[in-house]
């Protein structure tokens, strides 16, 4: 009986020893400050993390005073007219896109066995090409999901010039002074007149008072047109006639008016969402005003720790969380969605010991476990 159990008990052993020799440890680390010891064989590996590509289609609306602007009441009777320069800005489409890439924060080191068994089984980690984990131990090949780029093309518009062309006959003017020379002879005087003639700048009122003039001849010279006082058919010429005049009888009131000039342009910003940060000024409009991005994490991970249990055989994975994204400006939001964010989850483990794992390529998470 003795003799039995003798036998039993180094059966046990041997098969004790032998199950522990098909399988070896890994020990997995995170890497903080160059602080893991890479003096035995190993790699590193990172968790994919969330960069927001953000692309904003605004307008800018210049208003220019014009020179004449002073005399807008007077000659033409309005008031109706820019006072002062001034930028005004409207965001027109704001588009969001998510790029994956590897978290910097969440980079580890796997330290490979010293030794392996004859006995022992290939261990396969895969990685995708930019270093995060998809796989360990799979026989499935799982490939990268690849987002095909998408360009899109944003035409910029002008609409108007910002110079003023003065229609003013000429800048300076004819001055005549009459001089005056009484000549007295006996009884009898002569006076006798002298004619000096200098040019000398006109001013901005004799200006607007020629604009003003000019704005007149030209819209009765459109009515005339109009009308047939020429008593000529001219066909198809009378409109190309017509738009002529009123583009000129427009370019003389801009000189009382002011003109708006009305661009559109494009920006992208890359965002890295932070914990830490709940929202964040993206950039300013010429105007002064902010574009600010705002996120509210649904806290759906907030119960699970945030510091993983450290123990050989042990692969640390991501567990994403969901994130309101707010983009808006001067109060009025222009883009709200809820997204995937995967730095707003936490990190946990899952054991290598007799296991078949796959992880999701974008969030880092762990979506098949097979147990050996």
């Amino acid at each position: 009986m003795k003799k039995m159990q003798k036998y039993l008990v180094i059966s046990l052993g041997l098969l004790i020893l032998s199950s522990s020799s098909v399988y070896s440890q890994f020990t997995i680390t995170r890497v903080t400050d160059q602080n893991v010891n890479t003096a035995q064989d190993g790699f590193y590996y990172a968790l994919p993390r969330i960069v927001l590509e953000i692309n904003v289609v605004y307008e800018n609306l210049k208003q220019i005073k014009g020179p004449l602007a002073d005399y807008a009441e007077n000659y033409l009777g309005t008031d109706d007219y820019i006072r002062a320069n001034s930028m005004k800005n409207r965001i027109l489409k704001i588009e969001v896109r998510k790029r994956i890439e590897a978290d910097p924060d969440q980079l580890y080191y796997v330290q490979l066995p010293a030794e392996k068994s004859k006995d022992e089984k290939d261990m396969v980690f895969q990685l995708s090409s930019i270093g995060t984990i998809l796989a360990f131990d799979d026989a499935e090949i799982k490939t990268d999901k690849v987002t095909p780029h998408q360009v899109d093309q944003y035409f910029f518009i002008v609409e108007g010039e910002e110079g003023f062309r003065y229609q003013a006959d000429y800048h300076r003017k004819k001055k005549i002074d009459t001089i005056v020379r009484r000549i007295t002879i006996d009884t009898v005087s002569i006076d006798r007149f002298i004619f000096n003639t200098s040019w000398v700048d006109k001013s901005t009122e004799n200006k607007a008072e020629e604009a003003a003039q000019q704005i007149s001849k030209i819209r009765e010279g459109r009515f005339n047109l109009l009308t047939g006082y020429q008593e000529v058919n001219y066909g198809v010429s009378m409109a190309y006639m017509d738009r002529q005049l009123k583009s000129l009888e427009n370019q003389y009131l801009a000189l009382f008016l002011g003109k708006e000039i009305k661009t559109i342009e494009a920006k992208t910003i890359y965002y890295v969402p932070l914990k830490s940060e709940a929202s964040h000024v993206l950039f300013e409009l010429p105007d002064g005003s902010s574009v600010t991005i705002r996120l509210q994490s649904e806290g759906a991970t907030a119960n699970l720790p945030d510091i993983p249990l450290a123990k050989a055989d042990n692969v640390y994975y991501r567990h994403p969380d969901h994130a309101l994204v707010e983009i808006s400006n001067n109060g009025e939001v222009y883009y709200h969605e809820i997204l995937v964010i995967n730095q707003f989850g936490v990190t946990v483990a899952a054991p290598l010991n007799r296991t078949r794992s796959q992880f999701d390529p974008e969030t880092g998470s762990l979506i098949k476990l097979i147990r050996k």
